[in-house]
């Protein structure tokens, strides 16, 4: 039997956060999810979150590129594996992501279904296996 994921959900915008919760939720029952929508203390509650956690994170929190946020992230945590969404994610952003240190890096879903393939497809590739850039 293998030990439940950790898995944080960042996203200021709280229905986008609610739905990658309930998609959790049905797919992985057994997980310890934490959720954060205030930007404003999102590095240090990161920093101080779960070990070895999957981390779906909104690209643009509060007026910040999550792109940015990613180099000091995977410094400060890198046992985090880090999914960048983005409501549009040219290739060349998606790549920038990869470099900066993201796990993956994926445009957010239209739909329901949609979600449930993302996150069945991020927890299918192991949150306890090194952290290597996953394509998205």
């Amino acid at each position: 039997m293998s030990t439940p994921p950790n898995v944080v959900v960042v996203d200021d915008d709280i229905d986008h956060a609610l739905i990658v919760r309930l998609v959790l939720s049905r797919l992985a029952p057994d997980a310890a999810i934490e959720v954060m929508t205030d930007p404003r203390a999102l590095a240090q509650r990161l920093v101080e979150g779960p070990r070895g956690a999957l981390v779906f994170m909104d690209r643009q929190l509060d007026g910040r590129d999550g792109i940015d946020l990613l180099p000091l992230l995977r410094a400060e945590r890198p046992d985090l594996r880090t999914v960048l969404l983005s409501s549009a994610l040219p290739e060349a952003d998606r790549l920038r992501a990869l470099a900066a240190g993201a796990y993956a890096a994926t445009e957010k879903p239209g739909s329901l279904i949609g979600w449930q393939r993302l996150v069945e497809s991020m927890l299918g590739a192991g949150v306890t296996a090194p952290a290597q850039p996953h394509a998205a």
